[in-house]
C-alpha cells in the first residue's frame, strides 16, 4: 500500500509521547506514513501538534474540534486515540465503523465492558485495535520473559512487588492549590492511578506467568486533600489511592502486588521473580535493571543478562523486538523506546494487514488484573478472573456502565 495516513483523536497528556514515536520514526527515515489530520477540542493542543508535524512532513495537516467530522471527510487508514478513558470505547467504535484501524492509550477501556464493546467492533468491523503498551517492548522486561520461561531462574514460584510512596506536600493541608483532572474521578478515569498504571505492569505479570485464575485484594482512599475545580472550589478526589493484593495464577505462580501514593516516609520501590532455582529482582517499579541470584550465590548483572539474552535468542526474533532500521545496536538501548516501537508496530499492522503484538484482547485481559483488585475489595473476598472477564462481577465498575451508557 501507500503511504500510511493516520489521525490523533485527542492532542494532550500522554499523545505528546505518541507524537515524539512518529516523529522519531521519521528522523529515522522511516517515511512510510503521513499524519494528516488531528482532532481535540482544544485549539492550542493541535495548533502545537501540528506545528511539530510541520518540521518533519511536508504534507499539511488538517486540524478539526470535532472527531466525528474529521472521521467524515478524512480518508483515514489508522487512527491514534489518546482522550481521557471514558471516551476511549465511544471514539475507537467510531472509527472501526468508518473503516479506521485504532491504536489506543492504555488503559483500553474505562470499564472491562466498555473493552470489550472496542474488541468486539473490531472483530466485527474487521479492524486492527491495537493496545498502546510500551512497557514489555523495553528491553529488560524482555530479558525478565526469557529468563522465566527457559528456566533460568527454575520453575516459576513466586513474585512481589511494592511501590510504595507518598506526596511531599503536607499532610496537614486540607485543599491543594493544583486542579484536579478527569484522572482522579472514579467516573471518568475509571480507577485512577492503581488502574492508570497497574495495567502495564498487570500486562508483564501475563507475559511473564500467563493467565490469572484469582485475584484477592483490599483497597482504600487514605488521603481526604482535595483539589481545586475550574472556578477554584474544593473538590474530592473519588479514585482510591492504595492497593495491596494476593494473585494466584493458573499455573500455581502466586505473589503480591503493593501499591500506595499515600504513605509518607519511607519510599519503595521494587520486584522480584523467585524459582526454584533463583530470583531475578529489579529495583523499580518495572524490571528496567533486572539481576539474577541464584541458589549457589552466582549474580549477573543487567548488562551480562543482556548480552546472555542476544546471544542466546534466535536473531528473528531479536529482530522482531528491536527491529535494526531502528535499533541497530539493541545492547545499549536508552531512553523510553517502548512508544516509539509501539507505534512502529501499529503502522505496520497495517502495512501488512496482521495483527499487533498486543491487540484489545491483550490490553483487556491486562486490564482486568487491576479491575479485580476493586471487584474484590467491593465484595471483601476473592475473585475468579473469569468472572471479571466475562462481566460476572462488576459490583465496582456498575455506577460507571451507568454513567456512561456503556
Amino acid at each position: 500500500m501507500s503511504k500510511v495516513k493516520l489521525a490523533f483523536i485527542g492532542c494532550g497528556g500522554m499523545a505528546g509521547a505518541h507524537l515524539n514515536g512518529y516523529i522519531e520514526l521519521k528522523k529515522k527515515g522511516l517515511d512510510v506514513f503521513d499524519i494528516v489530520a488531528l482532532a481535540d477540542p482544544v485549539e492550542a493542543n493541535t495548533a502545537r501538534f501540528a506545528e511539530a508535524i510541520s518540521q518533519v512532513q511536508p504534507l499539511k495537516v488538517e486540524i478539526y474540534k470535532d472527531y466525528e467530522k474529521m472521521l467524515k471527510e478524512q480518508e483515514l487508514d489508522g487512527a491514534d486515540i489518546c482522550t481521557p478513558h471514558y471516551m476511549h470505547h465511544i471514539c475507537a467504535i467510531a472509527c472501526f465503523e468508518s473503516g479506521v484501524n485504532a491504536i489506543v492509550e492504555k488503559p483500553l477501556g474505562v470499564t472491562m465492558k466498555a473493552a470489550r464493546k472496542m474488541s468486539e467492533s473490531a472483530k466485527s468491523h474487521g479492524k486492527i485495535l491495537a493496545v498502546a503498551e510500551q512497557v514489555r517492548r523495553w528491553m529488560g522486561p524482555r530479558v525478565v520473559a526469557w529468563a522465566i520461561h527457559n528456566g533460568i531462574i527454575g520453575t516459576p514460584r513466586m513474585f512481589f512487588s511494592q511501590v510504595m510512596g507518598g506526596s511531599k506536600t503536607n499532610p496537614d493541608i486540607e485543599v491543594s492549590d493544583h486542579r484536579i483532572t478527569w484522572r482522579q474521578n472514579k467516573l471518568t478515569g475509571g480507577a485512577g492511578p492503581i488502574f492508570d498504571w497497574g495495567v502495564h505492569y498487570a500486562d508483564l505479570l501475563i507475559y511473564f506467568f500467563g493467565e490469572v485464575d484469582t485475584v484477592y485484594a483490599n483497597t482504600r482512599k487514605f488521603s481526604d486533600m482535595k483539589y481545586r475545580d475550574a472556578d477554584g472550589n474544593p473538590v474530592e478526589q473519588t479514585v482510591e489511592d492504595t492497593s495491596v493484593a494476593s494473585i494466584t495464577f493458573k499455573n500455581g505462580v502466586i505473589g503480591t502486588w503493593g501499591y500506595s501514593h499515600a504513605v509518607p516516609g519511607k519510599s519503595l520501590s521494587y520486584t522480584v521473580y523467585y524459582g526454584s532455582k533463583g530470583s531475578i529482582y529489579g529495583d523499580s517499579n518495572y524490571p528496567t535493571g533486572p539481576q539474577l541470584h541464584t541458589w549457589d550465590g552466582t549474580t549477573k548483572n543487567t548488562q551480562e543478562l543482556i548480552s546472555e539474552f542476544l546471544s542466546a535468542t534466535d536473531e528473528s526474533i531479536v529482530k522482531k523486538f528491536f527491529p535494526p532500521e531502528l535499533y541497530p545496536d539493541p545492547a545499549n538501548l536508552s531512553g523510553d523506546y517502548g512508544v516509539i516501537l509501539e507505534v512502529y508496530d501499529f503502522i505496520n499492522a497495517i502495512k501488512e494487514n496482521r495483527p499487533p503484538e498486543l491487540d484489545g484482547w491483550d490490553g483487556l485481559k491486562a486490564q482486568s488484573i487491576p479491575v479485580a483488585f476493586f471487584e474484590s475489595s467491593t465484595c471483601g473476598q476473592s475473585v475468579k478472573m473469569d468472572d471479571i472477564l466475562s462481566g460476572k462481577v462488576d459490583a465496582y465498575q456498575r455506577e460507571i456502565n451507568d454513567k456512561w451508557g456503556i
